[in-house]
């Protein structure tokens, strides 16, 4: 009787084993997760940075395969090239069987999309949550419709502006802008 089992492959070759085993008629499953990234450079207004998208496997190495489990079936997909093991139970070379119900949970699993409600306007004081910045706090100058905010921090005793993510920052206070605290001391200027 055909079950599912897991494939473990050395690091960034599930892909490729992936499609070979595929293409060898097996019925494979590796999960991926969509993810948008966007390169920024500084100078660059927010609109002109690139995004693309990239596929992340959720569980990393690992792959399903359903099969039905023969000592030739085990041989032969061990030998594949890219796959290093099977996930096997503790202390036996016998490969672990993934029931049916938890495939079809993970394949069926939707998370809910979160709506980014930005509560921060310019001039509303935050304070960064992670990050080097971390308790710092700024003063916002500006915040976009895809959850960013440009938050000007006063760093080595000049202004400084630096984004975050909306989630990485919290609120201290509505709309007053503190005074940024420049270096006091002022060198001199050459003269010409």
């Amino acid at each position: 009787m055909a079950a599912w089992h897991v494939i473990e492959c050395f690091e960034g070759k599930d892909r490729d084993v992936y499609g070979r085993l595929a293409a060898l008629g097996f019925e494979v499953w590796r999960p991926v997760l969509k993810v948008r990234s966007a390169a920024r450079w500084v100078g660059k207004p927010l609109e002109a940075n690139k995004r693309k998208a990239r596929y992340v496997p959720i569980f990393g190495r690992y792959l399903f395969i359903r099969i039905e489990m023969s000592d030739s079936v085990f041989s032969a997909i061990k030998e594949q090239p890219g796959v290093e093991t099977w996930l096997c139970f503790a202390g036996s070379n016998e490969p672990a069987i993934v029931p049916d119900e938890l495939i079809t949970h993970y394949r069926n699993f939707k998370p809910e999309r979160v709506d980014v409600t930005i509560a921060y306007t310019r001039g509303d004081i935050v304070k960064a949550l992670q990050g080097p910045f971390a308790t710092l706090q700024g003063v916002v100058e500006r915040v976009d419709s895809k959850g960013v905010v440009c938050v000007e921090m006063s760093i080595f005793g000049r202004p400084t502006p630096i984004i975050f993510p909306v989630g990485h920052v919290e609120l201290v206070e509505h709309g007053r802008r503190p005074p940024i605290e420049h270096d006091v001391r002022q060198r001199p200027r050459k003269r010409a």
